[in-house]
C-alpha cells in the first residue's frame, strides 16, 4: 500500500519523478469505479493539467492498450512503473494521444514521450491519469503525497527497496 505523508522530503529510498504535471490524489479519488475501488495497492492518480507526459527515469519505454493509453516505464533494476491514461474512444485516442518516441524504446530520464490534447480529454468522464508500481519483490514500502507537481522537477513517490 501506499503511505501517504504530507511531505517527501524526509524519506530516504529511490525517488520517482513525476511524469506529468497535475495533482496528486489517493486512487479512492479516482472518478472511475474501477480505479477507485482501491484495488491497486501501489497507485495513485494524477490530475492531469499539462499534456506533456515524461519519462519518470532511464528506461525501456512501451506503449500498449487501446492507441497506447497505456505506458509503461521498465528500469534496468526491474522496476516498472505504469500510467494508464484516462478511456476514450478509439476516434477521440486518435486525436487525443500523440507518441513522440517509438513503442519499446530506449528513453532517458526527463525526455518528452507522450503529447495529449487535454481539451479532448475535457469531453470524457475525467483528466485523471493512474500512476501505479508494478508488483517487485524488492520493494519494501512506497510513499506520495497528496499535492501539485510539476513533470520531471517534482518527485511523484518515493520507494525503499530491502537492501542485498
Amino acid at each position: 500500500m501506499i503511505q501517504w505523508l504530507s511531505q517527501l522530503s524526509d524519506i530516504s529510498g529511490l525517488a520517482i519523478s513525476s511524469p506529468a504535471t497535475g495533482l496528486i490524489k489517493p486512487l479512492v479519488e479516482h472518478p472511475d469505479p474501477i480505479y477507485s475501488s482501491n484495488i491497486l495497492p501501489q497507485a495513485i492518480c494524477i490530475k492531469l493539467q499539462q499534456g506533456l507526459l515524461y519519462a519518470p527515469f532511464n528506461c525501456q519505454y512501451s506503449s500498449h492498450l487501446f492507441c497506447g493509453r497505456r505506458l509503461r516505464f521498465k528500469h534496468q533494476n526491474g522496476l516498472s512503473l505504469q500510467l494508464d491514461l484516462p478511456q476514450l474512444t478509439l476516434e477521440e485516442a486518435n486525436h487525443t494521444i500523440k507518441q513522440l518516441v517509438s513503442n519499446n524504446s530506449q528513453v532517458k530520464a526527463g525526455q518528452p514521450i507522450v503529447r495529449l490534447d487535454l481539451q479532448h480529454f475535457a469531453h470524457s468522464a475525467s483528466t485523471y491519469a493512474v500512476l501505479m508500481l508494478l508488483p517487485h519483490p524488492a520493494v519494501t514500502a512506497v510513499f506520495s503525497s497528496e499535492r501539485h507537481v510539476d513533470a520531471v522537477k517534482d518527485n511523484v513517490m518515493i520507494i525503499q527497496i530491502k537492501s542485498k
